[in-house]
């Protein structure tokens, strides 16, 4: 995670609980080059059955997840907190009623 631990600082620094950053963005604060495979919106996103990657553990050291958008080379990170609250109000929207 060394790479990233950059990004994970910049991201707890963060007081808005969403953040859009280019590729272009991140590899400043990380200081290096994204692989090619950031191109493809799977990099970005941990899946709950498979390995960590270090890109996955330093969104949620952060206390970020990652909403690509490979094809735009941005990323909009999104706040655990944010993130579930927005889940929490699309199901009760999806009951009709509020949380």
């Amino acid at each position: 995670m060394a790479k990233y631990a950059p990004l994970t600082s910049f991201l707890r620094r963060q007081k808005r609980a969403e953040v859009d950053l280019t590729f272009r963005d991140i590899e400043r604060i990380v200081g290096g080059i994204l692989p090619k495979a950031a191109a493809v919106d799977g990099w970005w996103r941990a899946d709950p059955s498979g390995q960590l990657m270090p890109q996955h553990i330093a969104f949620a050291d952060a206390g970020f997840v990652a909403e690509p958008q490979a094809r735009a080379e941005t990323v909009h990170f999104v706040r655990l907190d944010a993130a579930r609250y927005h889940s929490d109000t699309e199901r009760a929207e999806d009951r009709g009623g509020a949380i």
